[in-house]
């Protein structure tokens, strides 16, 4: 009789031993090949990723200093888009706009260019958030979790939230873009989704945050220059 030779395609297992050694993987998902400890496993925790978990878990504390000391007040004690834009509720409002809009004839179009790109990039903001909460251990899973990494997920997204409301505004009101072509980009934008390829991981997706709040950055500082 003879016996069929199984590789790991033909198998279809989740890893691939010969890309990932057993020891690489316990060391990711904090259990071996074993059916017996993947069982174990499974009964202890709802993870994929539990010793990433852990780490998290043991940074909550300087996630919540980070949310109470680092991010904006919020409120009244902020700055909110409004402060840097006419007021359209005020007598003469007509002359800030005209003067508003003189001001905004000098800048380039390749700046302006920009400027839609990077506000194209903030209004994506819910988006974002949903990627946030797919990362272990860190989620808000009843949208007003009490957990550090909760409210600091909130407590950005709110901080975030103005960045797009002021570039948004400030275009529309320089008469220099077309607004609904930017709000049909927006929408796909959102309802087609964005997924890096965390896959839930919190270090794959803090990675990706980490490098893409540093070229939001340098992206907003040039511009500013």
């Amino acid at each position: 009789q003879r016996y069929r030779k199984f590789t790991p395609s033909s198998l279809r297992v989740a890893v691939d031993p010969t890309v990932v050694t057993k020891k690489e993987y316990q060391d990711i998902c904090g259990t071996d090949f074993d059916g017996d400890s993947l069982e174990k496993r499974l009964s202890a925790t709802k993870f994929l990723y539990p010793k990433h978990v852990e780490v998290i878990q043991d940074l909550e504390q300087a996630a919540a200093d980070a949310a109470e000391n680092i991010l904006l007040e919020t409120g009244e004690k902020a700055w909110q888009p409004q402060d840097y834009l006419p007021d359209l509720s005020k007598e003469g409002w007509e002359e800030e706009v005209k003067e508003f809009r003189a001001m905004a004839k000098e800048i380039p179009d390749d700046v302006f260019v920009v400027l839609v790109g990077d506000m194209v990039t903030e209004e994506a903001l819910p988006t974002y958030q949903t990627l946030l909460n797919t990362f272990e251990g860190c989620d808000d899973p009843t949208g007003t979790s009490d957990s550090a990494w909760a409210k600091w997920s909130r407590g950005w997204t709110s901080e975030e939230n103005r960045h797009g409301d002021l570039l948004n505004k400030y275009l529309y009101l320089t008469g220099r873009c077309d607004m609904r072509n930017i709000e049909v980009t927006i929408q796909h934008l959102i309802t087609n989704g964005f997924n890096p390829g965390a896959k839930k991981d919190p270090y794959r997706g803090f990675v990706y945050t980490s490098f893409q709040e540093r070229a939001t950055k340098i992206s907003h500082g040039n511009v500013g220059k």
